[in-house]
């Protein structure tokens, strides 16, 4: 991978100056190019940042969300720069060098990119501020992309269940992928858009209601993982009635374990206990609920301990009162 601080080149994402982050590299472009992979004659690239492996580099027809800022040769400051810029491509609407560098990218990926003029500003430039024949250094990140379809799908069927699931599903794996790098904000994110969408599309028969019912399950229970690994659990546990209503108050494992993970960071030690008893009648033999049920009931016995002895202090207090 190419060796560049992340931080120290992407800069805070909370700084409202998003542009004004000096350019990592002021020396030569040329020299550069030789630290860096070549794509073509005009592009070379170093990835400071892997994207999604799950995910294919960005298409020909697809609308995309990038950041990015763009230094001339030799100049500390930024040209150009967007926190936020979306563009279709194959469309015409950012400079082609950009487009084509974006083009080898997934999302969530983070590249530099030498440019040559040829595909930016040619060799005339636009003096005064572009010097002819300007070859450029830009940082990009794909925040995410999603294909235009050969055939845009019409207005009035852009709610439908067989447009909307695949999309859900896809926003589902985002959510996955953004936990397993402990992104839980991004993986929220992910998952409260599919579980809108899915439950405001409209259904055509009853194998697509379970299908919806199954999704929003499994994208319930991706909520409650990151509500509890950010130590909310009121609103796990507001998340897992959710659950119950949709699988008829017969929730599938992982829920009621996470369910028990949540009263138990609340305190609740009797009702998490029984949700993971009743997780472990689906699924006897797992290691992770018998472990649990075991703190669980150790929390439970020091509680009752700690009770008792409260209830003696309190009692020897009073019988010296009387006295």
């Amino acid at each position: 991978m190419w060796d560049m601080n992340e931080q120290k080149y992407y800069g805070d994402d909370k700084d409202a100056h998003y542009g004004a982050v000096d350019s990592p590299w002021t020396g030569s472009l040329d020299n550069l190019r030789t630290l860096m992979s070549r794509i073509d004659e005009h592009i070379y690239k170093g990835t400071t940042r892997e994207g999604h492996e799950e995910r294919d580099p960005v298409p020909e027809k697809a609308r995309v969300s990038i950041r990015y800022r763009a230094y001339w040769e030799g100049e500390e400051a930024a040209f150009e720069s967007a926190k936020l810029r979306e563009f279709e491509t194959g469309g015409d609407m950012v400079l082609k060098g950009l487009e084509a560098a974006v083009r080898t990218m997934r999302p969530y990926e983070q590249a530099d990119f030498v440019i040559s003029n040829e595909l930016l500003f040619g060799e005339l430039g636009s003096p005064p501020h572009i010097k002819p024949k300007a070859d450029a250094l830009f940082q990009v990140e794909v925040i995410d992309y999603s294909p235009i379809p050969d055939n845009e799908i019409p207005k009035e069927e852009r709610d439908k269940f067989y447009v909307v699931f695949p999309q859900a599903k896809d926003l589902y794996k985002e959510g996955k992928i953004w936990v397993k790098r402990l992104r839980y904000p991004n993986a929220v994110t992910a998952f409260q858009k599919a579980i809108k969408s899915l439950k405001n599309c409209q259904m055509a028969n009853v194998e697509e209601e379970r299908q919806q019912t199954d999704l929003l399950i499994l994208l319930s229970l991706g909520l409650m993982i990151c509500y509890n690994s950010k130590k909310k659990p009121k609103w796990s546990c507001n998340v897992m009635k959710d659950i119950r209503r949709l699988s008829g108050n017969n929730p599938p494992w992982r829920t009621l374990f996470q369910e028990g993970r949540a009263l138990a960071e609340l305190g609740e030690y009797e009702r998490a206990r029984k949700a993971y008893m009743e997780a472990q009648k689906k699924q006897p033999d797992n290691e992770y609920i018998k472990d649990e049920l075991i703190s669980i009931s150790k929390r439970m016995k020091n509680l009752e301990k700690a009770r008792q002895e409260l209830w003696e202090r309190s009692m020897t207090r009073s019988n010296i009162a009387d006295d």
